[in-house]
């Protein structure tokens, strides 16, 4: 490929498989999720009207005997199967560059638990941890987008893409660690002077993520049945989510030397970058492209 540069509980998912996409097994439960998972469940934020995105939502049949205590309901499989969809595209473009892909598992969480980074709380937001390659995710964040972010439709009808972009996201850095660039950076970081030059190469790594997130969107495009308004979804995800939309809310103004994931601009533009290419190698960041 041409680009330079704690505790918890695991659940056993059998398999499944609906309009061609497996439901992934890497998913694990947060030490302090155990009494919501097995207790409430989760709540879905979708419409019951959606149909775009049924292949996500399929509905998980009962098993005779099953003791396992995985969940049933549309959240946890909407999760399980955006998972899944980016193991089966990464594992085909490592395969094209003969690399092995090595899926990274995903901890739902609620509040806080245990990483190999360090203690995962709500406030971080989603988070890919390299020390121990799992993603991180309360999914009130879910919530938090159509609510306080605003990142998508309050009646949770268009947030199906965004949702997923989140997910996507993550496992964009899963991607660049597998591939040498995270470490290259960190490595990097550790010898800047300022904060101000670390978070400027922090911006770069979190908008090449979003270009990866934007390929995972291009290659599931037909399986997913994605269309403009899915897509225009998920760039208004990326705007609501950039630095300056962000502070501008917050304070009132923006200071750039602070930003860590980007503008609103710089993360719409590279999503569409990986969205339109559909190649790893337009996803280069690092090499002057528009920052």
């Amino acid at each position: 490929m041409e680009m330079t540069v704690g505790y918890h509980e695991p659940i056993t998912v059998q398999p499944l498989q609906r309009h061609g996409v497996a439901q992934t097994e890497q998913i694990e439960v947060g030490s302090f999720m155990r009494a919501r998972l097995f207790g409430e469940g989760f709540t879905a934020t979708t419409s019951s009207h959606d149909a775009q995105a049924e292949w996500l939502y399929a509905e998980l049949p009962a098993k005779s005997g099953d003791q396992t205590g995985a969940p049933r309901d549309k959240m946890y499989l909407f999760v399980s199967r955006v998972l899944g969809s980016t193991e089966e595209v990464w594992q085909a473009i490592f395969a094209s560059d003969r690399l092995t892909y090595r899926p990274p598992r995903l901890v739902l969480y609620t509040s806080a638990t245990y990483a190999a980074c360090g203690l995962a709380e709500k406030i971080m937001g989603p988070f890919y941890c390299p020390d121990d390659q799992k993603v991180y995710l309360d999914l009130s964040f879910f919530q938090e987008m159509q609510a306080e972010l605003h990142a998508c439709d309050s009646s949770g009808a268009d947030c199906q893409l965004p949702q997923a972009y989140v997910i996507a996201h993550e496992i964009g850095h899963h991607v660049q660690n597998l591939l040498g660039i995270m470490p290259k950076v960190r490595e990097l970081q550790g010898s800047m002077e300022t904060e101000a030059e670390r978070n400027r190469l922090q911006v770069l790594l979190e908008l090449q993520a979003d270009c990866l997130a934007g390929i995972w969107a291009r290659k599931i495009k037909e399986k997913a049945k994605i269309n403009a308004s899915d897509i225009a979804a998920a760039i208004r995800t990326t705007e609501a989510l950039g630095n300056d939309t962000l502070q501008k809310s917050a304070l009132g103004y923006v200071v750039p030397d602070s930003f860590t994931h980007g503008s609103a601009a710089q993360r719409h533009h590279w999503f569409d970058v990986g969205y339109a290419t559909g190649l790893v190698k337009s996803c280069n960041t690092f090499a002057g492209a528009r920052q």
